[in-house]
Formats: structure tokens, C-alpha cells, sequence
């Protein structure tokens, strides 16, 4: 799946990497209500369509709060010890949500897009935190943050490898059809 848009490297389109996605203004508007009611919490979820272009939004549950300090998964970012989830800073895609919509996207014949999930207290870039958790190096991200005005932002996290603790931010061009 490759999509031509904007002055994006021609390696990254022959790698097979999408360089730039469509989004509909209307699921663009979308994604913005979804953090807005979601807010103090981040949203979370899937996008569904084909060659680029975001055709449905699927919401994943966020089961941050789900996952302990004895999972390391999250961290304190002053201390850097292990911290249970909060879903005010955190995201979790639920497996079983997800599965279910890994699911739906087959059966509506749809590509996985991307991933979203909402900041609702900061810009729409990924934090320390999404850089170091991205494990899908292939993956559009996109970010909806509502400060200081509502934002919605395409991001690729560049990596030498899904386990590395820092990276890189590419950010795509993204289209409001």
C-alpha cells in the first residue's frame, strides 16, 4: 500500500511505506469529538480503508488502567521507575477490542490505515512514551491533540528496532479531503 503525497522520500515509497495519508474532513471532525469526549482521557483506536485513505474510524477501548507497575509497561517520566497506567496519559489498546476490530476492518474488506489516539492536554506529537512503545515500524500515527487548539497530525516513529527505547519522528503529510 503506497500513497504519493507531498515531497516525501522515494526510498520510503519503495520500501512500501505510506508516505502520506486522505482523510475525510468529516472523520477528521470525527476524531476531534472522539477526544473531546473522551477528554481528560485519551481515545484510542484503528483506521480502516484502502491506499491510504482513512474511509472508518474504529474506537478501541483504552485499558491503560488495566495494566500494573508490575508490568513495566508505563513509566514515570521524572523517575523513570515502573508506573501503572492512567488513561489521562496513557493509552492501551484493549487485545480483545482490538482483535474485534482487526476483525470488522476484514470484514468490511478495509486495510489497517493507522493507529490514533488522542493528547488532551498537549500537542498532537507523540510523547517520549509513544516513541519508546511504537512497535510497529510500518504504522501511520496519528495524534489528535486539543491544546492549544484542536490538531490532528500523521507520524511515522523511526526505529532501528521495534524494542528500542528512542526514535525518530517523521511526520506525513496529511490530506483533508
Amino acid at each position: 500500500m503506497v500513497t504519493l503525497i507531498g515531497r516525501c522520500s522515494r526510498d520510503r515509497a519503495r520500501q512500501g511505506l505510506v508516505v502520506g495519508i486522505l482523510i475525510p474532513s468529516s472523520l477528521r471532525q470525527k476524531l476531534i469529538e472522539l477526544a473531546r469526549r473522551g477528554a481528560p482521557d485519551e481515545v484510542c483506536g484503528i483506521l480502516g480503508g484502502k491506499n491510504g485513505t482513512v474511509t472508518r474510524i474504529f474506537p478501541v477501548r483504552n485499558a491503560a488502567e488495566d495494566v500494573s507497575a508490575d508490568q513495566g509497561f508505563f513509566r514515570d517520566r521524572v523517575s523513570g521507575q515502573a508506573t501503572g497506567g492512567r488513561r489521562a496519559v496513557h493509552y492501551y489498546m484493549d487485545p480483545r477490542d482490538q482483535l474485534r476490530v482487526y476483525n470488522e476492518i476484514d470484514d468490511f474488506d478495509l486495510e489497517v490505515v493507522g493507529y490514533y489516539h488522542s493528547h488532551t492536554h498537549t500537542e498532537a506529537r507523540p510523547s517520549p512514551t509513544d516513541i519508546r512503545l511504537a512497535s510497529d515500524l510500518a504504522a501511520v500515527y496519528v495524534l489528535v491533540g486539543l491544546q492549544p487548539e484542536p490538531a490532528v497530525r500523521a507520524w511515522r516513529i523511526v526505529k532501528d528496532d521495534p524494542g528500542d527505547e528512542t526514535g525518530e519522528l517523521e511526520e506525513l503529510p496529511l490530506t483533508f479531503l
